[in-house]
């Protein structure tokens, strides 16, 4: 019976964990969470990367106190966050974009497949960062939090629909017709099977 009423416990215990996840006001109260410039107190879920499910991507950033003030702080924080998060953009369309061309090339036959795949990758990969520096827009601070050590942690994020569209303006641009990527091809099955992976991958 106390083995029963301990299971039980435990469950309910991750029922709730998993349930503080869901919006970003309840990630605020994400309890296994302490700030890094302050790592005895108690912090928002959001500050160890909890990201709220009503977010579809987010980042933190930090800027440590400063006697030039908040607002230079808050742009400090701000820049960190969206560098962040340009990174985890640029890793995400990388992934989307291994596995559709790994989708593709899965019932392809003969030995320079993997090969082309992954030169394909690689430039892939470098065009994205370059284009995600330049692209990313519509994300916003949704949260900021004063440590009890004086720094500034900021959530920035986008909601799905400013995903989408800049996953689709990313994928426009990486694989137009201007796009360094199409030199890696030298026959056009080969750059009309990439075509048709960025047509699969457009939201």
């Amino acid at each position: 019976m106390k083995k029963l009423i301990i299971a039980t416990s435990l469950i309910t215990a991750l029922v709730g964990c998993q349930s503080n996840n869901d919006t970003l006001e309840q990630a605020q109260n994400f309890a296994s969470c302490t700030f890094p410039d302050a790592p005895t107190v108690e912090a928002p879920g959001w500050i160890c990367d909890v990201v709220p499910t009503d977010v579809a991507i987010g980042a933190t950033g930090y800027a440590k106190k400063s006697a030039a003030g908040m607002s230079v702080m808050r742009k400090i924080a701000m820049s960190d966050a969206r560098v962040n998060l340009a990174s985890a953009f640029e890793s995400d369309v990388s992934n989307l974009f291994q596995s559709a061309t790994d989708g593709a090339t899965s019932t392809s036959a003969g030995e320079g497949v993997t090969l082309v795949t992954e030169n394909v990758q690689e430039a892939f990969e470098d065009i994205t960062k370059s284009v995600v520096s330049k692209r990313l827009t519509n994300s916003r601070v949704l949260v900021s939090q004063t440590s009890p050590a004086g720094g500034l942690y900021v959530l920035v994020g986008m909601d799905q629909a400013a995903y989408d569209a800049n996953m689709n303006k990313i994928i426009d641009e990486v694989g137009g017709e201007d796009s360094t990527l199409w030199n890696q091809f030298n026959d056009e099955k080969a750059a009309a099977d990439l075509a048709a992976v960025f047509d699969s991958l457009k939201k």
